[in-house]
């Protein structure tokens, strides 16, 4: 048989019972296990709890790191919303208890799809009962089936890219035994192989480009290029050069390019310049390229011709800082110097947290270069340990349709070295402003010096630039700035002037009136 015992828990503590058989005339036997041992004494020492479980099923916090969500976190909000980029194809969910004794569920790493991603984290108390939070993640999806391309370049050829064309022929000389070829993609996250240094054979050479679209679609283009078994012949007077090769990589001179930005190594102190001009009589002088310093170094390449005719090249060599060194990826990186990484305008421009968290325990730099097809820099941003711990995008982007307007999504006080080309002389002042939103203007600085072709300045916090020789803001006169700050005092001054006036003129007024004699 099997016996049940209820029992009311009247306090917490120990407690003791025992379990005594009765026989059928009334008397106590002994008590036996159903193995046959007997029970000497039952259950003795049994702890009662008479306190409840806990039935809190709030969360203490609930976040997306490195992101806000919204709307802001209150425990009794269980839905939330988060829109991240493209390029975000993971986030980390995090949460606190608001009960010690809860368990949570849900939250760690999350693979993240295009488009809308539902992450659950559940609250489970003590008790056994639950709450559920939710967070909608939608990730931006700009994948398309655009296959086209903006340009190609060919370096050494007369390749002009054309639109809806998907075949180019050109040839050369026998003296060019390699090309550069080089293509930007419409979709800014499409694939192109099949670009880069190309070695030619005598006689044609063919050469395919692939295209894969975000969205998975492909398009193949075709460069023919035949070298010629024999010299071009030299024309008979010409101050232009043939060709140009620094460091064995040739520059493209098609479209009368004079001007080039490349870049360098620190360890370089000069660069191999071979430079052969169009015409046999005339000569090239190379001025700039010795003990080539950090930062921007300006070369220049005279053609002159017998007729005194003459032509200038010049290539803006940028060479890495001598106190950083070059990583390939942010993954293990290590703050123990400063650090310089290299991207081109296609890549992805996110530095992500793990790297800031590195360079706020340290007091060292990260230099993040943008560069063109010869290693040139197009913009250099400069971080330090300032910055805000998270995910950084550091792409400053010129906005098609607006001149030497930028966007971007920099933080306060980042500093920018930026590449304007000839939009500017040289040593001429420019300003700088930034707008939010809303278009409010803000003066960055009205001193940005422009020194071959680059500008400096420091961010403060705004996601729009322009550099201007005009004025976008009213600035204030010497007295209107004189007024504006002393604007109370002077209104106070004024105000108690006036006041002194008024009794002064009541007092006078008093003491002019005749006084009456009295009557007796």
């Amino acid at each position: 048989n099997q016996i049940q015992f209820k029992f009311s828990v009247l306090k917490e503590g120990l407690t003791k019972f025992e379990i005594d058989a009765v026989n059928q005339n009334g008397n106590v036997e002994d008590s036996y296990y159903t193995n046959g041992d007997p029970i000497a004494q039952s259950f003795a020492g049994v702890t009662v709890d008479i306190t409840k479980p806990s039935d809190d099923t709030f969360i203490g916090y609930l976040g997306v790191e490195g992101f806000t969500i919204s709307p802001t976190f209150k425990k009794t909000t269980y839905d939330y919303n988060l829109v991240v980029p493209p390029e975000t194809t993971e986030v980390t969910i995090t949460a606190k208890k608001g009960d010690s004794k809860q368990t949570i569920t849900g939250t760690g790493v999350k693979k993240l799809s295009y488009g809308l991603n539902r992450v659950r984290v559940v609250v489970e108390a003590q008790s056994g009962s639950s709450r559920t939070y939710q967070i909608m993640i939608n990730r931006k999806d700009n994948r398309t089936g655009d296959t086209s391309l903006k340009s190609i370049l060919v370096t050494n050829t007369n390749i002009v890219y054309e639109e809806g064309k998907t075949e180019y022929n050109a040839t050369v000389s026998r003296d060019i035994d390699s090309i550069l070829i080089t293509a930007q993609p419409n979709d800014p996250n499409a694939i192109v192989t099949g670009t880069g240094r190309q070695q030619l054979q005598i006689g044609k050479n063919t050469f395919k480009l692939y295209v894969e679209s975000s969205g998975g679609r492909e398009s193949t283009y075709t460069i023919n290029i035949t070298r010629s078994n024999e010299e071009i012949q030299s024309v008979s007077q010409s101050s232009k050069l043939r060709s140009l090769k620094v460091n064995n990589l040739s520059l493209d001179l098609s479209g009368d390019n004079k001007k080039f930005i490349y870049g360098v190594a620190k360890e370089y102190a000069t660069l191999n310049i071979e430079a052969i001009p169009e015409s046999n009589t005339a000569i090239v002088e190379t001025t700039g390229n010795k003990n080539l310093l950090s930062g921007v170094n300006v070369i220049t390449i005279k053609v002159t011709e017998n007729n005194d005719e003459f032509t200038e090249y010049t290539i803006l060599v940028y060479k890495n800082p001598q106190e950083a060194t070059v990583i390939q990826s942010f993954d293990n990186i290590n703050f123990g110097s400063n650090l310089l990484y290299q991207a081109t305008l296609n890549d992805s421009h996110i530095v992500p947290r793990n790297a800031i968290e590195l360079l706020k325990e340290s007091e060292k730099k990260l230099y993040y270069n943008v560069i063109d097809i010869y290693g040139g820099l197009l913009y250099q941003i400069v971080l330090n340990n300032t910055v805000p711990l998270e995910d950084i995008d550091v792409s400053f982007n010129e906005i098609e349709g607006k001149t030497n307007n930028y966007q971007t999504k920099l933080p306060k006080d980042s500093q920018i070295l930026l590449y304007l080309d000839d939009a500017f002389a040289n040593d001429m002042d420019v300003k700088i402003y930034s707008y939010d939103e809303n278009g409010v203007y803000s003066l960055v600085t009205e001193g940005a010096k422009v020194t071959n072709g680059y500008i400096n300045f420091t961010t403060d916090g705004n996601p729009y630039y322009v550099v201007t020789l005009e004025e976008l803001i009213k600035q204030e006169s010497a007295i209107e700035k004189f007024f504006n700050n002393f604007k109370f005092i002077i209104i106070g001054v004024v105000i108690l002037v006036i006041v002194i006036i008024i009794i002064l003129k009541k007092n006078k007024k008093s003491s002019k009136t005749p006084k009456n004699e009295p009557l007796y």
